[in-house]
């Protein structure tokens, strides 16, 4: 069986080790120090890869945490040489073996409210998940007490309007019945109407057909009249004729004079 002494060592050891290894690996993570100020010297080593002078920082992480050093200035879209040079020494191995135990309660801890947080999330999402679903049964439950409930004021309204009389059969019957008296007068006006426009219709047509008669009569006695009228001229432009001839005879004696104003008489009649 390992004594307690030989878990110390052994710490010991991993400690050391894990410190002579910071010195060759990159910069660990650091904090704000300020009291690890001043200027550099112009003599200071310079970063291996960009030969720039490091700047000043103090280490945060492990069994270091708390040592100053200088460091590659280039922390970012570059290669950080690591550490230049280590101001501190290393710590005494019961600090390192300290530091080594806190870390390790903080990360511990820090796991443990991660679980927590997750478990506190997975929670959470299962009671929101039921308030839903208590929230869908709540709401299909008010529609149907809602559908229920406009139902039942509905058979109420109908209950009150059956004992107010407002839905009486002889009173459903009687307004049919003057409906229907309505539209069958609406039916006779329409077909009165439409009596009274065709007999408009056909009197108007008869009308024009008296017009139109009356104006062919005008027309052919105007027309008769014109041809009266020619043959009166022609008839006085033979009368007229006559008489010169006539005059004539009676001027040169010839004939019977009685015979003569006979025919003078019948052209002057």
């Amino acid at each position: 069986m390992p004594s307690w002494n030989d878990e110390e060592t052994s710490s010991e050891e991993e400690c050391e080790v894990v410190s002579m290894d910071m010195g060759l690996m990159e910069e660990p993570d650091t904090t704000v120090e300020p009291l690890f100020c001043g200027q550099l010297e112009l003599a200071h080593p310079k970063c291996i890869l960009h030969q720039l002078r490091p700047i000043k920082r103090v280490a945060f992480e492990g069994p270091i945490t708390g040592r100053r050093f200088y460091g590659c200035p280039v922390q970012e879209n570059g290669v950080n040489c690591g550490v230049v040079e280590w101001v501190d020494g290393p710590w005494p191995t019961v600090l390192q073996r300290c530091l080594c135990k806190l870390w390790e309660m903080f990360h511990e801890q820090n796991f443990g409210r991660v679980q927590d947080k997750q478990k506190f999330e997975k929670e959470l999402a299962r009671l929101k998940r039921e308030h839903e679903r208590e929230l869908a049964k709540l709401r299909t439950k008010n529609d149907k007490l809602c559908i229920e409930y406009t139902k039942l004021v509905d058979d109420v309204s109908k209950m009150f309007d059956w004992q107010d009389g407002r839905v009486d059969k002889k009173v459903y019957q009687k307004q049919v019945e003057e409906e229907e008296l309505e539209k069958k007068k609406k039916e006779l006006e329409e077909k009165a109407m439409l009596e009274v426009q065709m007999e408009k219709l056909k009197l108007s047509k008869e009308q024009r057909c008296i017009l139109q008669s009356q104006a062919d009569i005008i027309k052919n006695t105007r027309k008769a009249m014109k041809a009266v009228e020619v043959d009166r001229d022609v008839l006085k432009k033979e009368k007229a004729k006559l008489e010169l001839v006539v005059a004539e005879l009676l001027k040169e004696g010839y004939g019977s004079k009685e015979k003569l104003e006979q025919i003078k008489a019948i052209l002057e009649s």
